[in-house]
C-alpha cells in the first residue's frame, strides 16, 4: 500500500487566497502529520463498481431534472385550459423553473465543498421531490408558478454539484466517459420529456406530468441513499480528524458562509475563461429550451401534426446526443494523444470542438428552409441530429475543460456556468412563438444561426490562448498549488 495522502485542508485555502503565511501551532502541525487519508480512502481509489454505481445515481439525478425543467412544455395546452390564462403565461413555469434553477446553486455550490456533497444532495433532492408532488396538486396558476420555482431551486444542485462529485472520483484521465454519460443524462432529459409528455397530454390530464415526475424522483432518491457516498476528500479528512477528537483550525460561519455562497459569482466576474464558456453554453442551451416551444409551434402549425405525434419531432436530436456519446470512447483516446503531445492540460479537451462546433449552425440554417412542406418532415427532424452531435460534445468539452482548469472549485465554477445557461433557458421560451409566426421559420431559425456562427471559433480561441488564460486566472492557480500540495 502507497503511502497516505494528505488532503490539503481549507484552512491552507484561505491564506492562499488572502496571499498570507499559514502559521501552526504544535497541535494544528500535528494534524498535518498525523491525521491523513489513506489511499484506499481517496474515492479516486474506489473500487470500479463502486465508482460506477455512484456515476449511475448521479446521472439518473441528473436526468430526472432536466427531465422535470422541460416536461411542463407538454402541459401547457392542458394549464391554459384549466386556469384560464393565455398560452404565453401558461409557458411561465418554464420561466419560473429555470429562473430557480440559475439561483439555487449560488447558495449550494459553494456549501456542498464546506458541508459536502451527500448532505446537500439528500436535502435537495428531497425537496425537489415534495415541491413536484405539490404541483401535480396546485390549485391556481399564481401557486403553480411558485411551486416550480422551487423545483428548480432545489433541483439544480442536483445537476450543478454533480460535475464536482465526478470530478472527485475519477481521475483526470478517466473523465471522459463518465462525463459522457453525465452530459447525456443531462441533454437528454429535457428532449424525452416533450416526447413523453406530448402521448401524456392526449390521454391524462396535465397534472400527471408531474406526478411521474413526483414518482421517478423518489425511485432515484432511494438509489442516491444506498449508491451514492461523500465523495468529498476535504470533508473525508474532516470527518476523520473530528472521529479522531481533533479540531481543525477553520473560519467562522459568517466568513465561510460570505466566501463560498460570493464565490461563484467572484468567479463569474473576474475569469475571462468561466464567462466565455458561460455565455456560449448559454446561448447554445437557449436554443434547445427555445426548441422545446418552437418545434411543437411549426410542426402543429406548419404540417398539423397532434401534440402527440409533435413530439416525435426531437427524436433527430435525441439521436444525435445518443452519437454523441457513444463516441465517447473515441473523444477519450483523442484526448489521450492530445495529452501525449501537450502534456495534461485543459486544453486537451478542446481540438475535436473546433470542428464539431460548427455542427450547431449548419442545424439552425438546415432545420429553417425545410420545416415546413413540400420538403418531407424527416427533413427537418433529421436535422436535429447534428444539433445534438454539438450540444452534447459542446457541453462536455466544455464542462471537462471547467473541470480541468478549476479542480476543487469546479462545483463553483459549474454553478456560475449553470447560471447563465439558465437565464438564457428562462427567456428564450417565451419570444419563440412570437419569433417563429413574426419571423417565419426559415428566418427566425437563421437569425439563431448568425449568432452561432460567430460563436464557434471560440473552441479555437481557448485552443490558441488558453494558457494564457490560465497563467493569469488566480483560481487556477490556486487550484494548481492545491493539487501540488495533495501530490506531496
Amino acid at each position: 500500500m502507497g503511502q497516505p495522502i494528505q488532503i490539503f485542508d481549507r484552512t491552507v485555502e484561505q491564506h492562499l487566497e488572502k496571499n498570507q503565511p499559514i502559521e501552526q501551532t504544535n497541535e494544528q502541525s500535528s494534524i498535518s502529520t498525523a491525521i491523513q487519508l489513506e489511499p484506499d480512502e481517496l474515492p479516486t481509489n474506489w473500487p470500479a463498481f463502486k465508482k460506477w454505481s455512484a456515476t449511475l445515481v448521479i446521472v439518473l439525478m441528473t436526468a430526472n431534472v432536466t427531465f422535470a425543467s422541460s416536461i411542463h412544455t407538454a402541459a401547457i395546452n392542458g394549464v391554459s385550459e384549466s386556469f384560464k390564462v393565455s398560452k404565453t403565461v401558461a409557458t411561465l413555469p418554464v420561466t419560473t423553473f429555470l429562473l430557480g434553477f440559475a439561483t439555487g446553486p449560488l447558495l449550494f455550490a459553494p456549501l456542498s465543498e464546506v458541508l459536502g456533497r451527500t448532505l446537500i444532495f439528500r436535502i435537495v433532492l428531497g425537496l425537489f421531490c415534495c415541491f413536484n408532488l405539490a404541483c401535480a396538486l396546485s390549485p391556481n396558476i399564481a401557486a403553480l408558478l411558485i411551486l416550480r420555482f422551487l423545483c428548480g431551486f432545489f433541483g439544480a444542485p442536483s445537476v450543478t454539484n454533480s460535475g464536482g462529485s465526478l470530478t472527485d472520483i475519477w481521475p483526470q484521465r478517466q473523465r471522459s466517459v463518465p462525463f459522457a454519460l453525465f452530459t447525456t443524462g443531462s441533454s437528454l432529459g429535457p428532449v424525452v420529456a416533450p416526447v413523453v409528455g406530448g402521448y401524456v397530454a392526449e390521454h391524462l390530464s396535465w397534472r400527471w406530468h408531474y406526478w411521474i415526475v413526483t414518482i421517478v424522483s423518489g425511485a432515484v432518491y432511494i438509489a442516491m441513499l444506498f449508491l451514492l457516498p461523500e465523495t468529498y476528500a476535504t470533508v473525508l479528512l474532516r470527518w476523520k480528524k473530528k472521529k479522531a477528537g481533533i479540531k481543525p483550525a477553520r473560519m467562522s460561519f459568517k466568513e465561510r458562509y460570505a466566501k463560498d455562497l460570493t464565490r461563484p459569482w467572484i468567479m463569474l466576474f473576474t475569469e475571462p475563461i468561466l464567462f466565455t464558456l458561460g455565455l456560449y453554453s448559454a446561448f447554445v442551451w437557449g436554443i434547445l429550451y427555445l426548441d422545446f416551444t418552437a418545434y411543437p409551434f411549426v410542426f402543429q402549425q406548419g404540417r398539423h401534426w397532434t401534440q402527440g405525434k409533435s413530439g416525435l419531432s426531437f427524436v433527430g436530436i435525441g439521436v444525435g446526443m445518443v452519437m454523441a456519446t457513444a463516441s465517447s470512447p473515441w473523444i477519450n483516446d483523442l484526448h489521450g494523444v492530445v495529452v501525449k503531445k501537450i502534456g495534461p492540460k485543459p486544453e486537451a479537451r478542446l481540438p475535436h470542438l473546433i470542428i464539431l462546433a460548427w455542427l450547431i449552425p449548419i442545424a439552425l440554417f438546415w432545420f429553417g428552409w425545410t420545416a415546413l412542406p413540400p420538403a418531407h418532415p424527416i427533413v427537418p427532424i433529421a436535422a436535429g441530429v447534428p444539433f445534438g452531435i454539438g450540444f452534447v460534445t459542446l457541453f462536455l468539452g466544455t464542462n471537462a475543460y471547467l473541470s480541468d482548469c478549476y479542480g476543487r472549485f469546479s462545483a463553483s465554477a459549474w454553478a456560475a456556468n449553470a447560471v447563465m445557461r439558465s437565464l438564457f433557458s428562462a427567456g428564450f421560451p417565451l419570444f419563440a412563438r412570437r419569433m417563429y409566426s413574426q419571423m417565419g421559420t426559415p428566418w427566425a431559425s437563421s437569425t439563431l444561426a448568425f449568432i452561432a456562427v460567430g460563436l464557434a471559433p471560440v473552441p479555437w480561441v481557448f485552443w490558441k490562448w488558453g494558457s494564457w488564460l490560465r497563467a493569469r486566472s488566480r483560481f487556477h492557480l490556486w487550484t494548481v498549488e492545491l493539487e501540488k500540495e495533495e501530490a506531496n
